[in-house]
Order: structure tokens, then sequence, then C-alpha cells
């Protein structure tokens, strides 16, 4: 009997330190590191190539970056294959990939679609092609269904073979569409955000009214106080959360309702795309170079000035890691800050980042620059933060699609 009671007693303390190991040990986030990482290595390519949007990290690893061709390179920076479109197109748009591998992309005046291994799935012409490039313009996509730029429209597109379903007018610049739950589609158009549903209704706007030179006006044609210049991040609870040139962060509910405004105080605003932490802050990085961190009723948590930009056309949206290291590129240069707004270190970098950088799983940061050449950098964080939305677009395949987004 005492032998048994002894080996009953055995078996709950083996059990419990299994416990104690997994919960305090395994569990708990890998502190920040303040050691400058290394450079693992950098590959150049041909000067046309220069990269103007954001890497792609497809779920087997392969990266997927956009040049003059579209590339697909393993973590060595050995090419596992190249797509080259037709002779006089380019490709204008972001890369990301859906739940099947497939990856998608605009050119010009044509919208792709291939596999994970490079082979072209379909293509489907779009007509005219816009004005301007619109440069990492992704899309996001549900069950059957891709919503992306497609010539001088924002267009809806059958998966499987690329038929057109319906468009409506562009996005604006340097936006890119993103997917609520309940298949709700919003994005940024004229200076506004909008939400559809997936037959292209458009269910609500904000402002209510379009835009003019000075900005939005209200119905007796007073100016507004917002207008929206900023791709969208998304929260757990579907709050949109953009930015405006003016100086304003906004935060809306599912159905467009005001939840709260943060003013910096008419100093040069926000651009690029805002990024969700752990606890629901906020993160954003102003034209002035200004990072922010805001709680979720809209207070200011803290804010680092950093290294100031020589044309203040910031494009690249902050980067959340694992251990909550907030990555931000500014002026050659990667920063790391601390998730209480400390500067735990900075690392030199030579070219133009105009996209976001990508965090594969393994800690590996991928760098495009406009000058053509490709940095992949050894973080100390494990991938991504487990955020509603820890960098443009949200997840390492750019899906734009937000915690708990339908898929039908």
């Amino acid at each position: 009997m005492k032998a048994r009671i002894l080996s009953f007693l055995v078996v709950i303390v083996t059990a419990a330190v299994c416990v104690f190991y997994w919960y305090f040990l395994v569990r708990r986030s890998v502190p920040a590191s303040s050691k400058v990482p290394e450079i693992k290595w950098t590959k150049y390519f041909e000067t046309i190539d220069g990269f103007y949007t954001s890497p792609t990290v497809g779920t087997d690893g392969t990266l997927y970056i956009a040049g003059s061709k579209m590339y697909a390179l393993d973590a060595s920076s050995v090419s596992r294959w190249e797509y080259r479109v037709d002779l006089h197109d380019l490709i204008e748009s972001g890369v990301f990939q859906d739940e099947t591998q497939n990856i998608y992309f605009s050119t010009l005046n044509k919208v792709y679609s291939l596999t994970s291994s490079g082979m072209k799935r379909w293509e489907t012409t779009c007509g005219a092609p816009p004005k301007t490039a619109s440069s990492d313009q992704g899309g996001t996509s549900d069950g059957s269904t891709i919503y992306t730029t497609c010539g001088q429209s924002f267009s809806a597109l059958n998966k499987e073979n690329g038929t057109q379903l319906w468009s409506m007018p562009p996005l604006d610049r340097e936006t890119s569409p993103v997917m609520l739950r309940d298949g709700v589609i919003a994005f940024v158009r004229e200076r506004r955000i909008f939400a559809a549903d997936r037959a292209g209704t458009i269910l609500w706007s904000y402002p209510h009214v379009p835009t003019s030179a000075g900005g939005a006006l209200d119905s007796k044609g007073a100016p507004l106080e917002t207008y929206i210049d900023s791709p969208i991040a998304v929260g757990d609870d579907d709050t949109i959360y953009a930015g405006s040139q003016i100086g304003k962060l906004i935060a809306l509910d599912a159905q467009g309702q005001v939840k709260w405004t943060y003013d910096n105080g008419y100093q040069m605003g926000f651009r690029i795309s805002p990024v969700i932490a752990a606890d629901g802050a906020i993160v954003a990085v102003s034209i002035q170079d200004v990072a922010y961190a805001l709680a979720p009723d809209g207070t200011v948590k803290w804010t680092f000035h950093l290294p100031k930009t020589r044309n203040m056309s910031r494009h690249a949206a902050p980067v959340l890691g694992s251990d909550g290291t907030i990555y931000v590129l500014a002026e050659q240069k990667l920063v790391a800050l601390s998730e209480q707004g400390k500067l735990l270190w900075d690392l030199p970098l030579q070219g133009t980042a105009m996209g976001s950088p990508a965090l594969a799983p393994d800690g590996t940061m991928y760098i495009a620059m406009a000058e053509g050449t490709l940095y992949s950098i050894h973080t100390g964080s494990r991938g991504l933060l487990q955020s509603a939305w820890p960098k443009y677009q949200r997840d390492a395949s750019n899906s734009g699609r937000s915690v708990g987004a339908g898929g039908k």
C-alpha cells in the first residue's frame, strides 16, 4: 500500500513539474534583445528590378518579391523560380497569398495568379492601365474570390479562373483592401474608408461625403476634422484604425462609427499602416518620423523620435516581432524599439526601402530596396507577434484578412 501511495505521489509531482515547465518557461515571452543582429546575406538584382513593394513570405517559407519579374527565393537566397510577365507590362502591386498557397499580383493592365511553384493558373486583362503606378497595392481574399486592383478599377475576381465579378473606382495609392469578419471588405478611396459586402454593395463610408482640395466636407460644406491617407489596420473586435496627413489617427467600429480620434497637434500626420500590439496598443509612425504607441482608448502611451528621413515620403510600416520588439525602417537604418518605446539597437542599411519588411517564422527579416538590393537579417524574434495586426496587411502572406475573417 505504501509503495502505491509513494508511486501516486511521484506521478503528481512529475505532472506538476511538467505543468510548471510548459506554462512558465515554454509559454513565456522571450525578452527583446538589445544585441544588434547580423545580416545573413545580401542579394543584388539589376537596377531595373528596383523593389517598390513589400516582400511576402509563403507558408512554406518561400520568399516572393516583385521586381521586373516575380521572384521566388529560398531562405538561403537561392532562386526557386522566376516568372516574367508580358514584355511591355510591369508588375505594379504587392504580392499576397491565399490559404491554398496560390499567389496573386497585378501589373499595369492584368491580374495574375500563380501556384507556389511558379506555374501560371490564370491571367485576367483589365483594360486601360492606371494613370499612375499603384505601388504596393495588394489585395485580400475569401474562399472563392480575390479583391484587388485591376487596371483602373478595384475588382472582385473568381479565384479559380480570374473571371471579373464586379468592379468599382480605384483605391487610393499605397492602400490595400482588408477583410473583416462576415466577409465585409474595407478599403480607402477618395480619402475615405468604405465598407462593402462580397457583392460589391457599399454598406457605409467615413467621412460620409466626398473630399475636396481642402479635405472632407460635411453636409453644410464645412470642413470635417478627418480624412484618410493611410492603409487600414484591424483589431480583434473589427475596430478599424487609419491615419490622416493632417496629424490624426482614427478608430472606427465595424459599422463605421467613430470610437475615438487622436490629434497630434496638426503636425505632419500619418500615411503608413498602423500596427497593433498584443495588449491592443496601436503603433503608428508619422511623416515627421515620430513613433507613437496609443492605448486602445486612444490615449498616448509613449512617443519616440526616429532618425529624420530626407524626403518625408515614408512608406514602410512597422513590424512587431514575437518578443514584442518594434522594428521600424528610418533613414537607411533598421531601428528596434522595446514595447515601452526604448531604443534597443539600430542597424545601418544601404538603399531606400519603399515597401514594408517581411518577418519569417524563423526570425529572418527581409527588406527590399528601391535600388534592387534585398537584405536578409537574423533578428531575435521568433516570427511575428501574436496580435490582431502585427504588420502591413496583417501576416507574412500579406493576406489582409483580419482575425476571424470569413472564408466563404
